[in-house]
């Protein structure tokens, strides 16, 4: 089995790779579907790359203890201001998007340029952000990270660790009223699809989907000691 170990439970990230690294897909997305989504692969038959959408890449990084790192991000950060998310960017020009991910990861959290994920990050299913039209690729990938962080106060707030068991937990399933920016029309509010979990702001939207798809795969790759 693999390295990563939370309490009672192990990754088989070899496992995984064997299998081709199998995912759920955007079927896992269905259920945290907010507002307006549509597909990453309907907005890319519709348009390209700088003209009808940009590229950004987030990592999942999962530490030993069965935990991923979510940034608030603060307010004056656009359509997205105050809102939860994975650590992540804009896509450079001539970057990948793997090193956009890892990039932004190490830039958001704080990290020296030596933390390094502890295995190759492994693409996930792409997700379509509406308000600032952006296509979004998630990477997972086991990670260690300090006790301590000192994130980007000019990105993020504040950082929150959650569990990836309590993804799956039905209780933490929910929804809520939330403030919604669309381009060229007025903020409104709507009642979306969720977590809610412990002493942490409730996530949704495009971070609730890239989510959504992980609780599927650790159902799938997590298995008891």
């Amino acid at each position: 089995m693999g390295e990563n170990r939370a309490e009672g439970l192990k990754i088989d990230w070899q496992g995984w790779e064997a299998a081709g690294h199998p995912l759920p897909g955007e079927a896992a997305h269905a259920a945290m579907m907010p507002y307006a989504r549509s597909s990453a692969k309907e907005a890319r038959r519709q348009g390209s790359v700088g003209k009808g959408f940009r590229e950004a890449a987030v990592l999942i990084g999962l530490e030993a203890d069965g935990t991923i790192a979510l940034i608030e991000r603060t307010p004056e950060k656009g359509p997205h201001g105050g809102q939860m998310a994975l650590p992540g960017g804009t896509r450079e020009s001539g970057e990948s998007m793997v090193s956009c991910a890892v990039r932004e990861w190490r830039e958001e959290l704080g990290l020296p340029d030596a933390c390094v994920p502890l295995r190759p990050p492994v693409a996930m299913t792409e997700v379509h952000v509406v308000p600032s039209n952006f296509i979004v690729r998630p990477f997972l990938a086991p990670v260690a990270l300090p006790a301590e962080l000192l994130p980007d106060p000019i990105e993020v707030s504040a950082v929150h660790r959650i569990q990836v068991a309590d993804l799956s937990e039905d209780r933490y399933r929910t929804k809520q009223p939330v403030r919604i920016y669309m381009p060229k029309s007025e903020a409104f509010q709507w009642t979306a699809p969720g977590f809610s979990l412990p002493k942490v702001p409730f996530v949704w939207g495009a971070t609730a989907l890239m989510l959504s798809e992980v609780a599927d795969w650790h159902a799938r790759w997590a298995s008891a000691r």
